[in-house]
């Protein structure tokens, strides 16, 4: 008998945590005078590599795992924004793979690529789902609670994530007297993450699936507009 389907987005985004907890608060010999907390990818460049790739590809399997779940279980749907949203996963997680491989310090260029594909594959993952629910129709969402939660929590992490990163690159860029800054920043990216992760759990518990990936549940904009001002019985 297999797992729950919202089993694996909550096991993913454990893993992401996890193997950050694990990590601890070490120094690191590319951090500068003044500063006390390490980058990410300074402390996957560095002894704890296998750890940082370890938890890199599970959460990577999991979260895909998850989202071809959630796919597979919309009969109904926008093909292009789900279909979409699912290409850009798996370009976003390939980015995350590649980035743990290719450390901060052996490849600095290529690193910095990866994690702009990861970072922009799972944004616009995240938009093409927006999308989906905007197209079918924001009076049904506001009937269903759990799509409302899922859009939101999914909306959010757009605006939130493309502020921090912003704001990341401009004090990743300054004096080092701004490295805390940029490197706390770094941190707070990771753990944004997370809660998209989750996020994926409000469309995959059972109520979800019986109210949302009903062929029924969903209805395009023109549809449910129509609904809902009396033109169609």
């Amino acid at each position: 008998m297999s797992p729950p389907s919202w089993v694996y987005p909550a096991v993913a985004a454990s893993t992401w945590l996890g193997h950050w907890t694990m990590i601890g608060e070490p120094r690191y010999g590319l951090m500068k005078p003044g500063q006390n907390i390490p980058f990410i990818s300074d402390i996957g460049a560095q002894e704890l590599k296998p750890l940082f790739m370890i938890g890199s590809i599970t959460t990577v399997l999991l979260l895909n795992l998850s989202f071809y779940q959630h796919v597979q279980n919309k009969s109904y749907i926008n093909k292009a924004c789900t279909h979409g949203s699912f290409l850009f996963t798996v370009v976003g997680s390939i980015g995350l793979i590649m980035l743990s491989v290719l450390d901060n310090i052996a490849h600095h260029f290529l690193h910095d690529v990866c994690v702009t594909i990861f970072i922009v594959g799972f944004l616009l993952s995240a938009a093409l789902m927006c999308l989906d629910y905007i197209y079918l129709g924001i009076a049904h969402a506001l009937r269903e609670p759990m799509l409302m939660t899922s859009f939101v929590i999914k909306s959010s992490f757009i605006v939130v994530e493309l502020a921090l990163i912003i704001v990341f690159r401009i004090t990743e860029h300054t004096h080092y007297q701004q490295n805390n800054t940029a490197a706390t920043l770094e941190w707070v990216i990771a753990f944004v993450f997370t809660g998209y992760i989750l996020s994926l759990i409000v469309d995959l518990v059972p109520s979800a699936q019986r109210n949302l990936h009903h062929p029924k549940g969903y209805q395009p904009l023109e549809m449910s507009t129509a609904l809902s001002t009396g033109l169609l019985p």
